[in-house]
C-alpha cells in the first residue's frame, strides 16, 4: 500500500533565502537590514542548512511576479536544481498574489523544492501545506487591495492639496522642491509657442519655425514634432494649473499604467507656482485647437449635421 511519509526536516539542505522589500512603509523590523540579519539568525539555528545563497528584490511590488528579477532568477535556479529548499519569512514576503504564490509552490514541489515559510509555518510538503498556503496568500492578495485602496485616497488628498508628481521635466519650468520655479529661456520658447498659434500658425508651421529659431526642447535637444507642440499647447501647467487623472492603472494587481486621452475627464487644480502663460492666452489657444478640430472633421465628412 503506497503511504505518504513526512519529510525528515532534520536532514541536510541545500537552502537559499528570498527576501523582499516592497514601496510600502518598510521602515520597521521588513527593513532590508533586518530581513537580512533574521534570515543570518535563521540559518544560525538550523545546522542542518546549508545556505547557498540569497535573493533579494528591493523596492518591488509582490503582486507580479514578472516584474521581480531575483524572485524570477531564483526560479530558474530552481529548475536547474541549485537547491532543495527555499526559506522566505512570510507568505506576503513570497507574493501578494493568490495565482503566483501557488503556481510557483506547486512547480517547486514537482521538482522536489519545498519553501519553508517561517512566521506562517508553512511548508508546502507538508499535507496540509497547500491548504493553509491558499488562505494565507488569499490575505496577503486582500491585504495589496487594500493598499492600492490607501494609496488612491492619498492621491486624492493629494490632488486637493495641489501636489505635484512626476520628476518635473517640463519645458519653461525647473523643479525645485515641491514646486516650479520659471526657467526664463524655455519660458520663451512656450511663449514662442503660444504666440504663433495665436497669431494663426499651424503646428507644422510651428515646428519648422522652432528649427529655423534653433530653439531647445526641455531636454536641452533641437528636436521638435506636432504631437510634442501640440501637448504644450494643450498643457494647462503654463496657466498656472495642475492637472490630474492623466493616467491610471489597470487593477492592482497587474498595475499596468495607462494613459488617459479623454480630456474631459482631466481634474484641474490652481497652482502655487507662476504662470507661463495668462489663462485668457491659453483658453483661446484652447477654443482656436478645438475650432480647427471640428473644421477637419466636418472636411473628412464626419460629425455633420
Amino acid at each position: 500500500m503506497y503511504t505518504t511519509l513526512k519529510p525528515d526536516r532534520n536532514r541536510q539542505r541545500t537552502v537559499v533565502f528570498y527576501g523582499r522589500v516592497s514601496t510600502e512603509h518598510e521602515a520597521q523590523i521588513s527593513a532590508l537590514e533586518n530581513q537580512l540579519q533574521w534570515y543570518d539568525d535563521q540559518a544560525k539555528q538550523h545546522n542542518n542548512w546549508n545556505v547557498i545563497d540569497k535573493y533579494i528584490d528591493e523596492g518591488i511590488t509582490g503582486t507580479q511576479a514578472k516584474k521581480r528579477p531575483s524572485f524570477l532568477q531564483m526560479i530558474e535556479d530552481a529548475r536547474q536544481g541549485k537547491f532543495d529548499l527555499i526559506v522566505t519569512r512570510e507568505v506576503c514576503r513570497f507574493a501578494r498574489n493568490t495565482v503566483d504564490t501557488l503556481t510557483f509552490t506547486r512547480e517547486l514541489k514537482n521538482l522536489g523544492i519545498e519553501v519553508y515559510f517561517v512566521e506562517d509555518n508553512i511548508w508546502t510538503m507538508d499535507g496540509d501545506g497547500e491548504l493553509r498556503l491558499t488562505l494565507m496568500a488569499t490575505l496577503a492578495q486582500d491585504e495589496s487591495r487594500k493598499i492600492s485602496e490607501r494609496v488612491r485616497a492619498g492621491q486624492y488628498i493629494s490632488r486637493e492639496n495641489g501636489v505635484l508628481y512626476g520628476n518635473g521635466n517640463i519645458l519653461g519650468y525647473d523643479r525645485v522642491g515641491s514646486t516650479y520655479v520659471i526657467n526664463p529661456e524655455q519660458a520663451e520658447t512656450v511663449t514662442i509657442i503660444y504666440d504663433y498659434y495665436l497669431h494663426g500658425y499651424g503646428i507644422k508651421k510651428i515646428v519648422n519655425e522652432l528649427y529655423r529659431l534653433e530653439r531647445r526642447d526641455s531636454s536641452g535637444n533641437v528636436k521638435w514634432d506636432v504631437s510634442k507642440v501640440n501637448r504644450i499647447l494643450k498643457n494647462a501647467t503654463y496657466k498656472g494649473y495642475i492637472g490630474y487623472n492623466k493616467s491610471s492603472t489597470n487593477n492592482y494587481l497587474e498595475q499596468k499604467r495607462k494613459n488617459n486621452y479623454d480630456i474631459s475627464t482631466y481634474v484641474y487644480h490652481k497652482g502655487d507656482f507662476e504662470p507661463i502663460i495668462s489663462e485668457a492666452q491659453w483658453d483661446e489657444c484652447a477654443r482656436i485647437m478645438k475650432s480647427r478640430c471640428q473644421v477637419l472633421k466636418n472636411s473628412m465628412g464626419k460629425d455633420k449635421k
